[in-house]
């Protein structure tokens, strides 16, 4: 979360954020508008347009691109969506049911347990579910940032499911997990600011913050885009947003942990 907060869903007072420029992606996410709550307008309650869930549009087919992998993490039920809190993506996985998330967007780092029963709604957009809403069923998180939030550890992995089965990935596509990508890339970064019903993305070149974390100096990623992604080559996710100061303290420059070995291994924890 960039401040204390950036992404800390009502229930979940651990925080999530960024700050970026407000750039909906039109380009990739044709059904996007930048139509949205106005800035300022306070938090709580149902989605700012139209039922107290969003409407889906069926089973659509699998998108031409990834850009609908991310999606917002909710308060509420299925059939009675809160606030929008947090950002994730699908992670390719066997099980196809896998989101990448922020730490601190689920666990606040003092030893508690890790939320679930939250939603998780890919490609969410103006009161919209164009893929169906998602409920968190377990999660995992680095024992370091579990008991200490160590900030290099803000990393969790989600198992999401539904009523009537299926694979979440199945319809919006999987991001692929790098590990040790390196400290520069040209990445565009994906998150769901708590105003907005429409993604915000802001594009820049990562660089070398510190061994174990990255920085992106790229000003608009708002509170409530923690755990959103940091895309690479159009697949591939090297980072989310949080680690150092929860994503950032400012609405200039964001953070990332270095997505390492051990995040691999809790991967690999989350689908064994």
């Amino acid at each position: 979360m960039r401040r204390p907060g950036r992404g800390v869903g009502a229930a979940a007072a651990i925080g999530c954020a960024l700050a970026l420029t407000w750039t909906v992606w039109p380009q990739a996410m044709p059904h996007l508008t930048t139509a949205g709550r106005p800035a300022g307008t306070p938090a709580g309650g149902a989605p700012t347009s139209g039922p107290a869930a969003p409407p889906t549009s069926g089973a659509p087919a699998k998108p031409a691109s990834l850009d609908d992998a991310a999606g917002a993490l909710f308060d509420g039920t299925p059939d009675k969506l809160g606030d929008h809190f947090c950002s994730g993506a699908v992670i390719d996985s066997p099980s196809g049911n896998l989101v990448i998330t922020a730490a601190h967007c689920v666990q606040a780092g003092d030893g508690s347990p890790v939320r679930t029963g939250m939603q998780f709604v890919p490609g969410y957009h103006d009161g919209i579910a164009p893929y169906g809403v998602w409920t968190v069923t377990s999660g995992v998180v680095d024992p370091r940032w579990a008991d200490g939030a160590d900030p290099d550890r803000d990393v969790a992995f989600l198992t999401v499911q539904r009523a009537g089965g299926g694979s979440v990935e199945a319809l919006t596509g999987g991001y692929k997990l790098v590990t040790d990508p390196g400290f520069v890339a040209d990445v565009h970064a994906i998150g769901y600011p708590d105003t907005s019903d429409a993604p915000v993305i802001r594009t820049g070149t990562t660089s070398r913050w510190s061994p174990t974390q990255l920085e992106l100096d790229a000003p608009g990623l708002y509170d409530g885009t923690s755990g959103g992604p940091w895309v690479r080559n159009g697949d591939e996710v090297v980072g989310v947003t949080g680690g150092y100061e929860q994503g950032g303290l400012t609405p200039d420059v964001s953070y990332a942990a270095y997505l390492d070995g051990d995040v691999r291994a809790l991967l690999q924890r989350t689908e064994s």
